[in-house]
């Protein structure tokens, strides 16, 4: 019948562990008896959603591997465009660690002129080193066709592990600097420039801003550096090596022109809704073993994959259930040897020793009747007459 293991039916564990991937474990389990009539505890709550989530988790991790031959690619669209990046959340017992995620999405042209955004979002996130996440993702990026995609956009932040991820997958992709990322280093720059006693006007950033996204970065770095050889300040050469190492990467009227976005809000959209709406709550701290079982859910729920998920979720049951009978089968053979050992150490001696008889003597040789053969050869009768 593929019920689970819980004692639920299908139906009521799969509405327990989509309300635990969503809310916290508490609202779940009274949302769960407020909808089904179905009343569980927090504790079982939390246990099933991180099972669903771990068979989710080691299914993503093995269609990683470069020898297995997924099925399930899709139809690749002709543009694409991948977001990365990292958000914190609090792992036990006090400590911050970066889940690192990547949002991959079709560009679409939008109403107004050289306007573009990105349609049907899919996300991939894991609690891992840049490696290891790099290796794991292939599983979303084949998925979604990025190799085999026209072009591909990376919209990013200036973190080195990013363009390794990138120059993995992807290596002819077009780098662009996120827009607001780099307005932020622009914005530090002119405040560093004001507590040396620059004099900028209130417009000064706005105007900054509004000439690198029109006419690129040049005339802003330009103004940048005179704004640094003239009000040196700690740090402000450092911000400016930075924007000048990425100046080809902040060419916004270019990818404006060319029909891509220029900046990676859909990544920071994903971070807020994927990571930070789940994981990120008052109070919350997490185990680290059971943070990446809660991301897959989450992003297999926030791709618009739930069903999918699910139905590989339930499959996990019947390998989880075959491979405990297994178990099972092997610890009763196990014992059942035991057992047997036991018994027979424990049997007295005499029908231990009846248990192995000893084998029968060899019979007696019988002499012959008659006269022997030495009686023979020498003529002699041994056998005396009475009374001589």
């Amino acid at each position: 019948m593929d019920l689970p293991c819980s004692g639920l039916t299908p139906h009521a564990h799969q509405g327990l562990v989509l309300l635990g991937a969503v809310v916290p474990f508490a609202q779940a389990a009274k949302h769960l008896q407020t909808l089904l009539g179905v009343r569980v505890s927090t504790s079982t709550v939390r246990r099933l959603t991180e099972e669903a989530g771990t068979c989710l988790q080691q299914w993503q991790d093995q269609q990683a591997h470069p020898l297995t031959g997924s099925s399930s690619q899709e139809p690749v669209h002709s543009r694409l465009a991948l977001a990365t990046d990292g958000v914190l959340v609090p792992i036990r017992p006090k400590e911050w660690a970066e889940v690192k995620m990547v949002t991959i999405a079709e560009v679409r042209e939008g109403k107004k002129k050289q306007v573009a955004h990105g349609e049907h979002l899919s996300y991939f996130a894991r609690l891992s080193d840049a490696n290891t996440f790099a290796d794991l993702a292939s599983y979303e990026m084949r998925r979604r066709g990025v190799e085999r995609a026209g072009e591909v956009a990376a919209l990013q932040d200036g973190a080195e592990w990013i363009q390794s991820f990138v120059q993995g997958h992807r290596a002819d992709a077009i780098r662009i600097l996120d827009f607001a990322h780099a307005a932020q280093y622009v914005s530090e720059l002119g405040e560093l420039a004001r507590s040396q006693g620059a004099v900028l006007s209130a417009s000064w950033l706005q105007e900054q801003l509004q000439t690198l996204k029109q006419q690129g970065p040049r005339t802003v770095l330009a103004t940048l550096e005179q704004l640094c050889l003239t009000f040196a300040a700690p740090d402000m050469h450092e911000k400016l090596r930075y924007l000048r190492k990425r100046e080809g990467q902040m060419d916004s009227p270019t990818y404006q022109r060319a029909g891509w976005p220029i900046g990676s809000g859909m990544a920071e959209s994903g971070n807020k809704l994927v990571v930070q709406a789940r994981l990120k709550g008052a109070g919350m701290h997490w185990k680290r073993e059971n943070v990446n079982p809660m991301l897959a859910l989450r992003t297999t729920l926030g791709s618009d994959r739930w069903l999918q998920g699910w139905h590989l979720i339930r499959g996990g049951w019947h390998q989880s259930r075959q491979t405990r009978a297994s178990q099972r089968r092997a610890a009763g053979v196990v014992r059942a040897k035991t057992r047997l050992w036991l018994t027979w150490l424990r049997l007295p001696l005499p029908l231990l020793l009846a248990c192995f008889p000893s084998p029968p003597a060899p019979p007696r040789p019988v002499s012959p009747k008659g006269r022997t053969q030495a009686q023979r050869r020498w003529g002699r009768n041994v056998v005396r007459p009475w009374g001589s």
